[in-house]
């Protein structure tokens, strides 16, 4: 066969689906020594939950909020240090492979409503260079939607609410606690890609889950992006 007869066979873009846990991550000076504070599993068709990574929070670490979380670390299954977060402050994080090598950046930039509407921002800058991936919580239809019936939702809850008072006097807790749950939950879309990629890298849509496309993206820093967000929507 001749160079000229030959075909390229297009490369073919594996996608991995994983799901990250979020309660312990707000209770994680309450998870006890020695155990994995979230286990990051895999997800999706074809799969049983296998865990592909557990993330550590030191009891002690200080509650920084969300423009500084505690520092974590994240290793494989077999025990194996994958990487470490540390935060600079202000949503900056930094992340160092196991023999403390930086493999890139995480920013997450604060959404606002005043003086003007601005949703969350993040970014995922490799430490190797390229242009950052880049995501915005929330789609500008799913917000404008948000808005508009947010006075709705309002007098909704505060109808539920006296509901679970009622319940709560006449001494069942169980339906006091079922009227005070219901909540409406902001947009929560988020599609991450770099500005010389049309191509989607990461994706949330919902459920704690993420849908990794990129064979660019070190996976080391998909899980610490797909942690610091998911933790974020608590």
């Amino acid at each position: 066969m001749n160079q000229s007869s030959r075909q390229e066979v297009p490369q073919t873009v594996t996608e991995t689906e994983i799901e990250v846990p979020h309660r312990r991550l707000h209770k994680y000076d309450k998870v006890k020594p020695g155990e994995q504070t979230v286990t990051i599993r895999q997800t999706g068709p074809g799969t049983n939950g296998e865990p592909l990574a557990y993330v550590h929070v030191p009891q002690d670490a200080p509650k920084g909020g969300r423009r500084a979380r505690p520092p974590f670390t994240v290793s494989a299954p077999n025990g194996e240090p994958l990487s470490s977060v540390r935060s600079l402050g202000d949503g900056v994080y930094e992340v160092h492979g196991a023999d403390g090598t930086p493999i890139g950046r995480i920013t997450r930039r604060a959404g606002r409503t005043l003086p003007w509407p601005r949703r969350v921002h993040w970014s995922v800058q490799p430490a190797q260079g390229g242009e950052p991936l880049a995501g915005e919580v929330g789609t500008r239809k799913a917000w404008a939607v948000f808005v508009l019936i947010s006075p709705l939702y309002f007098v909704c809850w505060a109808v539920m609410a006296a509901q679970g008072a009622i319940w709560l006097l006449l001494g069942e807790k169980v339906e006091a606690k079922k009227e005070a749950a219901w909540e409406m939950e902001p947009p929560t879309w988020t599609r991450w890609r770099s500005a010389d990629e049309p191509d989607v890298a990461i994706e949330y849509r919902t459920g704690r889950r993420y849908r990794l496309v990129s064979p660019r993206l070190d996976p080391r820093l998909a899980y610490v992006q797909a942690v610091l967000h998911v933790w974020d929507r608590m």
